[in-house]
């Protein structure tokens, strides 16, 4: 998930955002939260609840978060620990012109900018649609490192019986991930695959007639789209591909 974090008084800047960055919610979700959300009580439990599972956070900085005694005392010191605890990726946007040179801790994080950092207000409606693609695209990079295939050390270049239980991936898999084998036939056979936080999975080596010692090339990859067909002459097209390797049939 990605946590965004923003004023209530930035509604409009909030719906712009949410806008553009809709194809990447479809890949991971989003939760938008602002200063205006949290609930008198105990507001360390509410941000963790409505940070469960966030592997990123985005920050909608304006002089308006700058000037909300929410953010800046609770939410903002919350996010820079949970950054150094458990790694969460912060990136922010600079919406509105502000004293932004007193927060270096927001500074030195990865800023949505075409080259120089300058407020969105100050731009024509091409120019911040553009600046928070760019966004969009360092956050999508971001995930795709985390969710590109592992392949197990262990089991490259070992030898299988024609169906086996596989454990194919070095790390689970953070969504959907597609696996294909490449075969004598020169085409390549899709097998059951791995859903979010498997490791395993069943994979076909060939036929009864398959001689001992026969290679076969395992791709694991992540789709933006399911794939369907139960064989490719190619590779299909992938979001993130795994490392080639190989196997032998027992």
């Amino acid at each position: 998930m990605i946590f965004v974090s923003y004023s209530h008084q930035d509604e409009t800047w909030r719906k712009r955002f949410e806008t553009i960055s809709k194809p990447l919610s479809r890949a991971e979700p989003m939760r938008f939260w602002s200063d205006h959300d949290i609930k008198a009580g105990e507001w360390e439990k509410q941000i963790e609840a409505a940070m469960e599972g966030a592997v990123a956070a985005v920050l909608l900085v304006s002089d308006n978060f700058l000037a909300s005694d929410y953010i800046m005392d609770k939410e903002l010191p919350y996010l820079l620990r949970v950054h150094k605890t458990r790694g969460l990726m912060i990136f922010w946007a600079y919406l509105e012109p502000c004293d932004i040179r007193r927060y270096g801790q927001i500074k030195k994080f990865q800023a949505m900018t075409l080259g120089d950092l300058k407020p969105m207000s100050a731009m024509n409606q091409w120019e911040w649609k553009q600046t928070m693609l760019r966004g969009c695209e360092m956050i999508d990079d971001f995930l795709k490192d985390l969710e590109r295939p592992l392949i197990n050390k262990a089991v490259a270049g070992r030898a299988f019986p024609k169906i086996a239980n596989i454990p194919l991936l070095a790390r689970p898999a953070r969504r959907r991930v597609e696996v294909l084998v490449y075969a004598a036939d020169r085409r390549w056979w899709r097998q059951s695959g791995l859903n979010p936080g498997a490791t395993t999975t069943k994979i076909q080596l060939g036929t009864d007639a398959t001689k001992k010692g026969a290679k076969y090339t395992i791709v694991a990859m992540t789709t933006d789209r399911p794939l369907t067909r139960q064989t490719y002459p190619n590779l299909p097209d992938y979001r993130t591909k795994s490392a080639d390797t190989t196997l032998f049939r027992a």
